[in-house]
């Protein structure tokens, strides 16, 4: 096992685990409706934005002075917020996730190696897949000569 984990650059057998740790959360969670709902508003105050990061945006409010500034600009401070409060509800859900599973579950310490061996073997894959289906083929021409 230690050759694997060697060779993987990750303990699967933890990894297995903290995944099982990880999806039992993520049910206990949603069960709970513990989405992260942030707000987002400009500096005067008259455009405000509400996210969820289980809905998207919630709510908008726009203060009627607001539409002075021109369309352009309140739709780009609308964009800016929506980012804003986005970006803060990501964070937040990424705080309780590793409060919940601990900062040493191999899904969050491990995630970047992880992700990296992952694409790495499913280019492998791949190339096993195209060698197995032309070995198919010529097998295939040469039952029906």
């Amino acid at each position: 096992m230690d050759e694997l984990k060697d060779t993987l650059g990750f303990d699967p057998e933890k990894l297995a685990k903290d995944a099982d740790a990880f999806f039992g959360q993520l049910r206990d969670m949603h069960a709970a409706g513990t989405a992260v709902t942030t707000r987002a508003e400009s500096a005067d105050q008259r455009v405000a934005v509400e996210y969820s990061s289980s809905e998207g945006v919630r709510a908008l409010h726009i203060d009627p002075r607001a539409m002075r500034a021109g369309a352009q600009e309140l739709a780009t401070t609308i964009l800016d917020l929506i980012r804003q409060a986005q970006r803060e509800a990501e964070s937040e859900g990424q705080e309780r996730l590793t409060e919940l599973l601990g900062r040493d579950n191999s899904l969050i310490s491990d995630r970047d190696s992880i992700g990296r061996e992952l694409r790495n073997a499913t280019g492998a894959v791949q190339e096993n897949l195209a060698t197995a289906t032309e070995t198919l083929d010529r097998l295939q021409s040469v039952l029906r000569r």
